[in-house]
């Protein structure tokens, strides 16, 4: 046997102690988030949930009641996630991206509200 043999078989017969397990992939994304972009992050996609729900709402919802059933849940989970983001980001240190981010989660959840304002608008008048 040459010297290459012996090497991969030293190698194989070798240390058979057990590794370390790894966390997996999503933990240590997760993990290397800081904390402002963790609640960018909740923020922008609350903002996203909040404009599909609308979008569905008024879809899925018809009658005269629905549109203004859509703009009260529309309304209040808008609230609730912009207030929870601000008191997540107040204080924080934001960049330019940063900032960016929250405006972006600020204006779909305006839009939202709006949206299902007007849904409810002309679900009267029709």
């Amino acid at each position: 046997m040459g010297k290459r043999s012996r090497s991969r078989a030293q190698a194989t017969t070798g240390d058979k102690r057990p590794r370390a397990a790894r966390p997996p992939a999503a933990r240590q994304s997760r993990q290397r988030l800081d904390p402002t972009r963790r609640a960018l992050t909740i923020y922008v996609a609350g903002a996203f949930v909040v404009a599909v729900t609308t979008l569905l709402g008024i879809v899925v919802l018809g009658g005269t009641l629905g549109p203004f059933i859509v703009l009260a849940v529309v309304v209040v989970a808008a609230g609730l996630i912009h207030r929870a983001a601000s008191a997540r980001l107040r204080g924080q240190s934001l960049t330019g991206e940063d900032r960016m981010m929250q405006t972006m989660a600020g204006g779909m959840l305006v839009l939202s509200v709006v949206l299902a304002a007007a849904g409810a608008v002309v679900s009267t008048l029709a």
